[in-house]
């Protein structure tokens, strides 16, 4: 058996290529299934196929947050309950859900779980920052109204620990008490 040998002019097309892919090829490829996993996992269809959230998907159909409005916007579970800070913080976030929600639905008793106590903590469920990624012109609105400004006044000047769903319990899931409780 002969052994190839390349000169140095043969190896410089091979190393501009290989440089090329894994300088762009590789990390664009990488990218874009990591995009689409993530779009891919984030919305009711797939959170009630993979753990016991069927009361949530039911109730959250009959909220606007779900669609049930003339304007036909709606927020996807993860526009809600993840934290929407930063890319890192989205990503780290949705992980730890993730493989939380897994382990609940495959190795815990998801039917024995107290989902109306952890109503009561809601505020560990749902960031601001993804209540503000569409509720962005929220401060400037409500200057137009003198009820919602005195209602947030305090939130924006920032001298109340509270988050949005503190005050607005029930959004993103019309008569959950009633499904959670079937």
């Amino acid at each position: 058996m002969t052994k190839i040998r390349l000169s140095k002019k043969q190896w410089i097309p091979l190393i501009i290529i290989g440089g090329f892919v894994a300088l762009f090829i590789l990390p664009f490829t990488s990218w874009l299934i990591a995009d689409e996993g993530m779009n891919q996992t984030g919305n009711a269809e797939f959170c009630v196929d993979c753990h016991s959230m069927k009361p949530f998907a039911e109730s959250y159909a009959e909220d606007i947050h779900g669609g049930n409005t003339r304007h036909g916007v709606q927020a996807e579970c993860v526009d809600c309950h993840l934290d929407h800070s930063s890319s890192a913080a989205y990503f780290f976030n949705k992980a730890q859900t993730g493989i939380h929600d897994m382990w609940v639905e495959n190795f815990g008793d998801p039917e024995n779980v107290d989902w109306e106590g952890n109503r009561a903590h809601r505020e560990n469920y749902v960031y601001d920052s993804g209540c503000l990624q569409c509720h962005n012109n929220l401060q400037n609105a409500t200057q137009g109204s003198n009820k919602a400004f005195v209602a947030h006044h305090d939130y924006f000047a920032g001298t109340i620990d509270d988050q949005c769903v503190t005050c607005h319990k029930h959004v993103g899931h019309k008569n959950l008490g009633l499904y959670i409780s079937k």
